[in-house]
């Protein structure tokens, strides 16, 4: 006869209870979780559709509590109040009225400055009316008159360049090879002539005087036949600058005061015998015609 095994005797009520037991409890914590959330996010959003005045009353609420801190302020005082007052003290000093402000920092009037009389100072000074502005004719004349001055000056400006290239070309065709002193004393002779009736009362009338007849003109250059063209920039630059330089000059050398005429070395002109000899600078020699 076979032996079987023998099993303790189980409740199957019992055991099915604990089997199941854990799973039932999580359950039910996991419904607690979700009703807490949900009761939680209820709150926030009315909170957030509450009205405007509620939401302002809990902002304010806190500040509220700062500002009546009394240890903060000046016994009867708020924030409100010290910054208006601060306000008015600032703009009357801005307004360059410190009298007006005493030392507490409070503005205020003195009585004795408000005039209640209706009366007016009669100390003051009556207001001056201010000068009417000119009529357009005037302004127009003004123009005109300002205009004209202006094309004398552009004018006189023309003619004294002009003065000057004929320095120059004198200087730079009839003594470029000479000293300085010797350019200088041709150009003394021309500033002379001008200065005498029987010439021309231009440098470029003195210069150019005759140039309409071949080889009878007073600077031979001027009446050669051969064009007038500067192939030395450097002598050329520096016959500008003495050009400049001689006209500057009103005086000149004393024993340049009356030289008229001049001829070179190598040359015996007839009238040479009827002048005054002066100096001989270079290879021109220079004379006087009294």
């Amino acid at each position: 006869m076979a032996d079987f095994p023998v099993y303790p005797e189980v409740d199957e009520g019992g055991g099915i209870v604990q089997e199941y037991a854990p799973f039932v409890f999580g359950g039910v914590m996991l419904i607690a979780a979700f009703a807490f959330a949900g009761n939680y996010m209820g709150q926030n959003a009315n909170a957030h559709n509450a009205p405007p005045d509620e939401l302002e009353l809990n902002l304010v609420s806190p500040v509220t509590n700062i500002i009546a801190k009394g240890s903060l302020l000046p016994d009867g005082e708020n924030f409100d109040i010290v910054n208006l007052n601060v306000l008015r003290k600032q703009t009357v000093v801005s307004l360059g009225k410190g009298d007006f402000v005493n030392a507490s920092g409070q503005v205020f009037i003195s009585p004795a400055s408000i005039d209640l009389s209706g009366k007016a100072d009669v100390s003051v000074p009556a207001v001056k009316r201010l000068a009417l502005a000119p009529s357009p004719s005037k302004i127009e004349k003004s123009f005109k008159l300002k205009r004209t001055e202006k094309q004398a000056v552009v004018a006189q400006r023309r003619a004294r360049l002009a003065e000057e290239n004929c320095m120059a070309r004198a200087i730079y065709f009839e003594a470029r090879s000479e000293s300085e002193l010797g350019q200088l004393a041709v150009a003394r002779v021309i500033l002379n002539r001008v200065k005498d009736p029987a010439y021309p009362n231009s440098i470029c009338g003195v210069v150019y005087q005759g140039s309409n007849r071949r080889n009878s003109c007073q600077f031979s250059f001027a009446c050669d036949g051969l064009p007038d063209d500067v192939k030395q920039p450097a002598a050329w630059a520096n016959s500008k600058q003495l050009a400049q330089k001689a006209m500057s000059d009103s005086k000149g050398t004393k024993i340049m005061s009356t030289a008229t005429n001049y001829h070179a070395d190598y040359v015996r002109p007839k009238w040479a015998g009827s002048m005054k000899r002066i100096v001989k600078i270079g290879r021109h020699i220079f004379y006087s015609d009294s």
